[in-house]
């Protein structure tokens, strides 16, 4: 994770002049907390969350909150698996509709395509 915040942050600020600022979570121990006080321009979510019943719960729970939370319904999400394939991760949570799915070696590119479509090319 620390390669791709790195990666992410230096493309951010030489294209689009931006600075990068990442809440990272191991647990959901925070997340309707975090919701409701920050604001958020994406939510990655990682697959290796989801390797038993337990992580799939918080996949799902994350995903349920985000939705139903009004300060975040509307930010975008991706998921994300550096050992999973897209198939695989599609299936995983196709009852939540049509998130993105990428590779953990896509995932830079498909962050920053995501942040400046929605951000930086308004008119």
């Amino acid at each position: 994770m620390e390669s791709f915040r790195e990666y992410l942050a230096l493309r951010l600020k030489h294209e689009l002049d931006s600075e990068l600022d990442i809440l990272q979570r191991s647990d959901d121990s925070m997340l309707e907390s975090d919701l409701m006080t920050n604001t958020f321009h994406i939510i990655l979510i990682d697959d290796d969350l989801g390797n038993d019943r337990w992580g799939n719960e918080i996949i799902d729970k994350i995903i349920i909150m985000t939705d139903e939370t009004p300060e975040a319904a509307r930010v975008p999400k991706i998921y994300y698996s550096a050992g999973t394939s897209i198939d695989e991760l599609k299936s995983k949570i196709k009852h939540h509709g049509n998130i993105p799915c990428v590779t953990f070696e896509s995932l830079v590119d498909s962050v920053f395509e995501r942040i400046k479509s929605r951000y930086f090319n308004q008119s």
